[in-house]
């Protein structure tokens, strides 16, 4: 599974709270929506970001796995194909 465009919450380790704590207001865990992940992080649209732009360029934020305690997300799950009979 490769989670993109999902909204997820991000929960901070301790090492992430003291590097992202001006940032996120002192709080343990932030919203933002996940775009694509990889083995540095997860890269994440900034929450000051608008979902609608002008051009067509994305920015998007690394937020480091170091700085992750968990992140929660919801996943539908994939329903398997439906088989069609063989008819005689």
């Amino acid at each position: 599974m490769a989670p993109s465009w999902i909204p997820a919450v991000f929960y901070l380790s301790s090492v992430g709270e003291r590097a992202l704590g001006m940032w996120t207001g002192k709080r343990s865990s932030f919203p933002a929506l996940m775009k694509s992940y990889d083995t540095v992080g997860a890269w994440i649209q900034p929450p000051w970001e608008s979902d609608e732009r002008p051009d067509s360029a994305e920015p998007v934020m690394l937020v480091k796995w170091e700085y992750v305690a968990t992140v929660i997300f919801e996943v539908v799950p994939e329903q398997p194909l439906a088989r069609t009979r063989i008819g005689f």
